[in-house]
């Protein structure tokens, strides 16, 4: 942005310096024979006629500056050509891709309103993909109606004619940020590891013996060498092993996932999938890169408008699924890594730092407010309902 607001100032000096500018001919001196004639005066009106003249036609082809997507494109006799190209499809600026717009005036307020149209066509270009556009929250939000209709798309972005209803009172329920911190803090918490040490100065190493006799010395009396304002000495009141794990009620934290799926329901960032293993062509990065292109488009780049940022629920592939791929997973208990069956979205998604595939159990209120766009599939919201709709064991 700033670089965008040098280029239209440098912009607008140039026009400025254009508007003082004229190109003046030079003045043409009377001959001889035109004073000896008494034709002086005469001759003395044809320069100021020919420099008039040559006025006016300096002013007619004056460069005038045209501001088009944030740099500066000359025009001559008022055709434009552009430095870089005079129609260009898209443009990468300052991290974001801008369409080439129609040129403004010279006025500094018509530069102005050109530029705010400019950016609102933009807009439209940046909102591809199949996200519905919201810019606020609709005014019956929380009111727990159901959402009908919602068309399920294949992971490149096509319909495949079928719909799904999603539950009003999992996906639309009232916003509660309080509720989703405190899931989101008892989540943290119980993530944390708890594994810092430090030891004590009956455990630090060092010998055991007085260091000095107790008096006679006229120094300060000292004892164990091991004591913690000595050098090398242990640590008082030192972090412990321990667990951070804080309590949270159960109807909380599944209050807290209807938040979270009812916040990204609310933005517009939920598309069902038909699946994620079947259309997938191939386990390939650039392939699901690519996928995901048509299937969000911009309205999921994340990390400086690179990269999409999207969480996959799906039902993982096992034994039964065919084409399923073997890949290998960290046991949680031992550490270990062990041999596990993976969907072809999941092996191509490994690659891509802001693209996670994860099973509908492990759906969470971290992971889904973490990522931009929520993608879950048919087979996946069903059991996702049927968990959440489930009492509450006690």
């Amino acid at each position: 942005m700033a670089a965008r607001c040098a280029l239209e100032r440098v912009a607008r000096l140039a026009t400025r310096a254009h508007r003082t500018t004229r190109v003046s001919a030079p003045s043409a001196a009377p001959s001889a024979a035109a004073i000896a004639r008494g034709g002086f005066a005469s001759a003395r009106g044809e320069a100021d006629a020919s420099r008039s003249s040559s006025n006016a036609s300096a002013t007619a082809h004056r460069a005038r500056v045209d501001i088009s997507r944030g740099f500066a494109a000359f025009s001559v006799d008022g055709h434009a050509e552009s430095r870089l190209a005079v129609r260009s499809p898209t443009r990468a600026f300052a991290g974001r891709t801008f369409a080439t717009g129609q040129g403004a005036d010279d006025d500094d307020k018509d530069e102005d309103a050109a530029e705010d149209d400019i950016l609102d066509d933009d807009e439209d270009v940046l909102a591809a993909g199949v996200l519905p556009r919201r810019d606020a929250l609709a005014p019956d939000q929380g009111s727990m109606r159901d959402c009908e209709g919602v068309p399920v798309y294949s992971l490149t972005g096509v319909k495949t004619g079928e719909t799904v209803t999603l539950p009003g009172r999992i996906f639309d329920v009232p916003l509660r940020v309080d509720v989703a911190h405190r899931v989101v803090v008892w989540q943290r918490n119980k993530r944390r590891s708890g594994l810092h040490k430090t030891k004590t100065r009956a455990e630090v190493r060092g010998t055991t013996r007085k260091a000095r006799p107790q008096k006679g010395g006229g120094r300060a009396r000292v004892g164990d060498l091991r004591a913690p304002q000595m050098r090398g000495g242990g640590v008082a009141h030192g972090p412990v092993v321990r667990s951070h794990e804080t309590g949270l009620q159960r109807k909380v934290r599944r209050l807290g996932l209807k938040v979270a799926l009812s916040a990204k329901q609310a933005e517009g960032r939920v598309v069902v999938l038909d699946n994620a293993h079947e259309d997938v062509l191939e386990a390939k990065t650039k392939w699901l890169d690519q996928a995901l292109d048509s299937l969000l488009g911009a309205g999921a780049l994340a990390a400086g408008d690179r990269q999409h940022s999207v969480l996959v629920a799906e039902i993982s592939a096992d034994e039964n699924t065919p084409g399923a791929l073997i890949g290998r997973r960290r046991d949680v208990r031992s550490s270990d890594f062990v041999s596990t069956f993976e969907s072809r979205a999941k092996r191509a998604s490994k690659n891509l730092p802001h693209v996670h595939v994860m099973h509908q159990r492990g759906l969470n209120v971290y992971d889904i407010l973490r990522y931009r766009s929520l993608a879950i599939t048919k087979d996946a919201l069903k059991e996702l309902v049927s968990r959440i709709d489930a009492p509450i064991k006690r």
